[in-house]
């Protein structure tokens, strides 16, 4: 920070006073109108806002670098930091520097971190912003988090007030939901285990450690949480006092509490949540089955949201990635679900309809956390205005889905027509504020008339002033018979009348010159300064009542919070299942028949969602039977591009849709709900942890192999094949073995080891499956459809030869594979992997080893004598006398 030996001004000594208090964050300080940022925070800020680093009292010992950025421009440049992962205390001035007597008071108003945000303009609408916050036991403290240590993470969004808990029994657990939950910002507890620490250091996650005076203990976490969640006891939220979880949320609330400067009265409840009523869906398992990221670009394109995803606003896309993360596991929940989808497919004109007025529906649930910290805009409080008047007609054409019959009516859409629109909050809105109100506060023009008979005569005082100076505007330039005269004004002079130089000579004596232009002169009269006076009194006065008004507005919005986020999640809920609607529609999906844990997978000419979309080529649909008893694994085999890998993961993607209420890209599916789905594709390492890939396809085979059950749904490509192959063989063999005698869960397991195929002749519940393809004309056709047996070859040499690997390269290829398949050896036990040239060799033909060295000519005798025997004439004696006749041969 900067030296004391300099000769600070008092505004640079608060300045630092200030940053004292917030030494981790940089501090922007409001001064008029600009947010100025001094000393190394400026130094650190320039570069990242992309603004001119000056400095004040430049030239002296006094110099101090500076930047600045204008206070109407504050929320862009703040993402600009944030997205730099950098903390930023915004420093307000909170008195009236026109009655301000010395240095204006100032205060940091807030503290805005990655993990705090509530700008919807620096927030993706259908993303959570979660702050994670990290507990451990003392059994885990210090070490890696095993067995022996208990965890917790609280994830707390500021933005909507969600909030829920996660509890972990080992350092995988924390280590996975935080990988699934990608939280934008960390808090650390001493003692978290090293795994979860790495992660955050990896994935550069701003983070911060809770001790000291932050470190709450046991009982002042209990209280904090209990008296944030407007309970007596924690025992209702299914907690105990002391507990990781407890330490967690409190910390969470705590540090939100503090960075907002708000007791966030919009965080009222604490979700648990637990495996047992949802699908597990590991990091791993979602990165592989691409569902939010591609593997390739890394972003959302080409991904099953980009496909699925058909929302209309920010609560139902949020709603819908919470779904795809987690689906159900409750047969009746999922078939819930499928009934409101199939409600909304049939009904494609109400359909439209209530789509078109969700689309009208903002955020409410942002808007409420907006109102709730004291930052909700005009702008935004009418957008939270329209969206409850769209709401009446919305829940009436919900209710109007419901068929007579029971039997096909929706409960979940039933329920959802029964939300409460909040009809006194939207008439309180609609009476407050204008059609069209300004966007901020200081501009006016925000409270409607007849609210206050005071604020209409000031606005109308304000208002009928302005016209009076165009009128005396005009009666100037008549009396002075200057055309170009023109009135003006600015902050430091207030009003003036503007003369070019030209007409100098007709200025009345009575004009009082102010300021000199290059081009003009500017004066002041007497009856403008009574104008002006008028018109500031008013103006102020306006100004003053509407931000009173507008406090009643954000006041009475934060009342209604429970009924607000009740009415978000139903909002949410409705565009996921209108999502999934037209999505069914769209693409043709069809309604799969949900039946109980453990029961079979059916599907008939089902398809990849995605590839589907985006192929060039017509789609391939292939049908999937798997069950625990006779077909509890498929070992697939087939060429490279032959479709295995597409195969793998459509089935698993139908089945996910499927339990998170989607209908599936099928002719039909029957399939019995799954606990986990597990995967293990393709090719990875981890060089920050120095993993090579065959280390991280072993970590994750072995997760597999440790926590799939009979329920559970595991895709295994190529699995072995980052070893040698020999070892690859064996450790696939095992696996294959291991799934089916102790685990058993339904599998999908896709191979080039031809010799796996041979254990559906060994285990009862293997059988085997392959890529067709057809031969034609030298020619090789994928035909990418599945169907019984096993492939004999992987054709990997014409995919080679369309790749472009040099005809000469295939070739050569083509002779040494040749030869391999057919074990061919020499009379020595030398074994002949190629015959002819070596490469790039002339001369005659000879019998080559691979490696070099010219055939025993013994051998070419022996060799030729074979050829010349007519064995199948041969007698069982004659046969013995040729063999040892050849012996001595070769001896």
């Amino acid at each position: 920070m900067a030296s004391t030996s300099k000769k600070l001004t008092p505004m640079l000594r608060h300045y630092l006073e200030v940053k004292a208090e917030h030494p981790d964050a940089l501090l922007l300080y409001r001064m008029g109108d600009f947010y100025e940022v001094f000393f190394e925070d400026a130094l650190i800020a320039a570069p990242v806002l992309e603004v001119q680093l000056t400095a004040r009292q430049k030239g002296t010992e006094s110099e101090t670098p500076m930047c600045g950025v204008p206070h109407h421009a504050l929320q862009g440049y703040l993402g600009k930091l944030l997205a730099a992962g950098y903390r930023v205390a915004v420093c307000d001035q909170v008195e009236d520097p026109k009655t301000a007597q010395g240095l204006v008071k100032r205060e940091v108003t807030r503290v805005v971190t990655p993990g705090t945000i509530s700008d919807p303009d620096l927030l993706d609408g259908k993303e959570d912003n979660l702050l994670a916050s990290l507990s451990w036991s003392d059994g885990g403290r210090g070490g890696s988090g095993e067995e022996g240590g208990l965890g917790a993470g609280a994830f707390l969004d500021v933005s909507t007030g969600r909030f829920f808990l996660r509890r972990w029994r080992n350092a995988e657990e924390g280590r996975n939901d935080l990988e699934l939950l990608r939280p934008r910002e960390v808090l650390l507890e001493p003692g978290v285990p090293e795994a979860l620490t790495d992660w955050i250091e990896r994935e550069a996650v701003p983070s911060t450690l809770v001790e000291g005076d932050r470190l709450l203990d046991r009982a002042r976490a209990a209280e904090l949480l209990a008296q944030q969640l407007g309970a007596s006891t924690l025992r209702g939220f299914g907690l105990e006092d002391g507990e990781p979880a407890v330490q967690a949320a409190a910390a969470a609330v705590a540090y939100a509490r503090d960075t907002q400067r708000n007791d966030l009265s919009h965080v009222r409840n604490l979700a648990i949540r637990s495996q047992a009523d949802r699908m597990v869906l590991d990091a791993t398992t979602l990165a592989n089955l691409e569902v939010f990221r591609s593997l390739r670009e890394g972003g959302r394109r080409g991904t099953l949201l980009s496909v699925v995803d058909r929302t209309v606003t920010p609560p139902g896309g949020r709603m819908l990635r919470d779904w795809l993360r987690r689906p159900l596991r409750d047969p009746n929940a999922i078939a819930e679900r499928h009934r409101a989808v199939e409600v909304l497919a049939e009904e494609s004109a109400r359909r439209e309809r209530l789509r078109d007025r969700l689309a009208g529906v903002g955020d409410p649930e942002r808007l409420l956390s907006r109102a709730v910290l004291g930052s909700l805009t005009p702008r935004e409080a009418a957008a939270l205005r329209d969206s409850l008047a769209e709401m009446p007609e919305i829940l009436a054409d919900v209710a109007g889905l419901a068929p007579a019959s029971l039997e096909a009516s929706s409960d979940l859409l039933a329920r959802l027509a029964e939300t409460d629109p909040l009809p006194a909050l939207a008439a309180e809105l609609e009476r407050m504020l204008e059609e069209s109100p300004s966007s901020s506060i200081q501009d006016g023009g925000v409270i409607a008339e007849g609210i206050d008979p005071e604020l209409d005569e000031a606005r109308s005082l304000a208002r009928d002033s302005k016209r009076h100076i165009l009128s005396l505007e005009q009666r100037e330039r008549e009396a002075t018979g200057i055309g170009s005269l023109k009135i003006g004004y600015n902050k430091v002079f207030g009003y003036y009348v503007e003369v070019t130089k030209a007409n100098a000579s007709k200025v009345p004596e009575t004009y009082i010159r102010k300021q000199t232009l290059v081009n003009a002169e500017r004066y002041i009269t007497p009856e403008i300064k009574e104008l002006e006076t008028k018109i500031l009194a008013a103006e102020e006065k306006q100004i003053a009542l509407e931000e009173k008004y507008f406090e009643q507005v954000k006041h009475r919005v934060a009342e209604e919070g429970a009924g607000l986020s009740a009415l978000a999640e139903a909002v949410g809920t409705l565009d996921a299942l209108a999502s999934f609607a037209e999505l069914a529609v769209r693409r043709k999906y069809v309604r799969p028949v949900m039946t109980a844990a453990g029961e079979p997978l059916e599907i008939r000419e089902g398809r990849h969602p995605v590839v589907e979309v985006t192929s060039k080529e017509p789609f391939v649909p292939n049908d999937l039977d798997l069950d625990t008893e006779s077909a509890q694994i498929v070992l697939l085999t087939g060429p490279n591009m032959g479709g295995k890998s597409t195969y793998l993961r459509q089935v698993a993607l139908i089945v996910l849709l499927a339990q998170a209420g989607s209908f599936v890209p099928a002719e039909s599916a029957t399939l019995g709900v799954v606990d986990r789905i597990f995967t293990r594709v393709g090719a990875s390492d981890d060089l920050a942890r120095g993993e090579s890939t065959f280390m991280v396809e072993m970590i994750e085979t072995a997760n597999i192999l440790r926590n799939a059950t009979a329920e559970s749904l595991v895709i295994l490509d190529e699995v072995g094949r980052g070893t040698a192959t020999f070892d690859g063989l064996s450790l696939a063999w095992a696996i294959v073995e291991f799934l089916h005698q102790h685990r058993r869960p339904k599998t999908l397991f896709a191979t080039h080891y031809h010799e796996l195929t041979e254990l559906a002749q060994m285990l009862p519940g293997v059988v085997n499956r392959t890529m067709a393809v057809k031969e034609w004309k030298e020619q090789v056709v994928f035909l990418r459809r599945v169907v019984p047996g096993s492939a004999d070859k992987s054709w990997g040499l014409h995919v080679a030869r369309l790749a472009g690997v040099p005809p000469s390269v295939v070739e050569r290829a083509e002779k040494v594979l040749r030869n391999l398949e057919a074990q061919e050896y020499d009379l020595s036990g030398k074994p002949r992997l190629a015959r002819g040239k070596r490469p790039n060799e002339d001369g005659p033909t000879d019998q080559l080893a691979l490696f070099g060295g010219a055939a025993d000519p013994r051998a070419e005798k022996v060799a030729e004598r074979l050829r010349e025997a007519d064995v199948d004439s041969l007698t069982p004696l004659e046969a013995l006398n040729l063999l040892a006749e050849l012996r001595r041969e070769l001896e």
